[in-house]
């Protein structure tokens, strides 16, 4: 649509939301003239005709004041920088839209813009989501609702899971002590014990602790999954599933009297 001022008569295109933006008063960017656009609506532009200036508009109407004075008309050049902006600031105040030339509300390749900045925000959103997860997947593995998630996840990111863990879950069952059928100075502890955790866990490592009769410490070592002699070592415990261990420990002089055996974290 184009509308037409009626103190300049230049014409210009509008706009629904120009029209709408002050019940379709505007004000003219070449005169300042405040007028009413849908009255002035135009459906066909009408044949081009050359703009007239500020000046030239300034002139016109001293001429009907004073027919009597002539004036010089300026031709060829357009109104300065600074009328420009007194004239925007003036629209401004009185918070009339200003038609111009150029289209006054966003075009749709802003719309189009706006889209994509709101693509890229929530991008960024997804990759900081995803850096958070991947930094603490294992800390939210721990949540028995969301590690299934997690390894399929991890499946297509290549990372990995640390299994679940829960040591003090595994019950010491049952203990015995002897010396050992092949060496001297040395003595064969046999242990089972069994997950009671709902899941499948790592085996623990194990401290054996001899004593002497004063309850002193004589020596202590830690024994790894892998140095059980007859551990099950396929992997992890299976729950309610009782794995029988074998742990050989030295003897120094036969002192030793008594055993403490703990299930420890690596």
């Amino acid at each position: 649509m184009y509308t037409q001022c009626p103190a300049c008569l230049t014409t210009f295109k509008v706009t629904p939301a120009q029209l709408e933006a002050r019940g379709g008063m505007v004000r003219c960017g070449i005169c300042s003239a405040v007028f009413h656009a849908e009255q002035r609506l135009l459906q066909v532009p009408p044949e081009t005709k050359p703009a007239r200036t500020v000046e030239e508009i300034a002139a016109s109407k001293n001429d009907k004041r004073r027919p009597a004075v002539k004036t010089r008309r300026r031709t060829g050049r357009r109104r300065s920088d600074k009328l420009q902006a007194i004239d925007e600031k003036i629209a401004h105040e009185a918070d009339i839209p200003v038609i111009t030339k150029q289209p006054l509300f966003a075009r749709p390749r802003t719309r189009v813009r706006s889209a994509f900045w709101g693509l890229g925000s929530f991008a960024l959103l997804l990759l900081l989501a995803g850096q958070f997860v991947y930094s603490y997947r294992n800390e939210l593995a721990t949540i028995p609702e969301w590690r299934p998630w997690l390894v399929d996840i991890c499946l297509y990111a290549g990372c990995e899971l640390r299994p679940l863990r829960d040591v003090g879950r595994i019950e010491l069952l049952q203990t015995s002590i002897a010396p050992h059928p092949q060496y001297e100075n040395a003595l064969r502890i046999r242990a089972t014990l069994v997950n009671r955790a709902a899941f499948r866990q790592p085996y623990p490592q194990m401290e054996v602790s001899l004593t002497s009769n004063a309850g002193d410490v004589i020596t202590r070592r830690i024994f790894s999954p892998i140095q059980y002699s007859e551990a099950p070592l396929e992997g992890a415990l299976t729950p309610n599933i009782v794995a029988t261990a074998l742990l050989d420990v030295a003897n120094p002089d036969g002192k030793a009297v008594g055993y403490e055996i703990r299930l420890v974290t690596p």
